[in-house]
């Protein structure tokens, strides 16, 4: 584990970060991951890209454990690019979202559960 500036606990991860950046060109780079004690994730990456922007995170694991698949993240906060030429993102994991038959019939059958 490591410490960040406000001496919080944070383990980094290596990580395949894709998707689309500012430009509008498809990404692929390899980065580590920053898990903070209070759930907070940053990444650091050599493309810009826009905050609320949507990127996939990959765990990089060894050949063995082939079923780790990307998971869906959105960019909260994006700060300038530093001397070294890489900007730190904050993320949030995004949900999928339940289609609104799925959330109709919970609504239905909690209120026949009610009643």
């Amino acid at each position: 584990m490591a410490l960040d500036g406000n001496h919080q606990q944070r383990t980094v991860y290596p990580v395949e970060v894709s998707g689309w950046d500012a430009e509008e060109a498809f990404f692929v780079e390899k980065t580590d991951l920053a898990w903070a004690a209070d759930g907070m994730k940053e990444i650091n990456l050599r493309r810009a890209v826009r905050e609320g922007s949507v990127v996939f995170v990959r765990l990089l694991q060894p050949v063995a454990s082939s079923d780790i698949y990307p998971i869906a993240c959105q960019a909260q906060k994006v700060k300038e690019h530093d001397a070294e030429g890489r900007s730190a993102i904050q993320l949030t994991q995004l949900r999928p979202r339940a289609f609104f038959k799925d959330t109709a019939r919970d609504l239905n059958y909690s209120a026949i559960k009610v009643a």
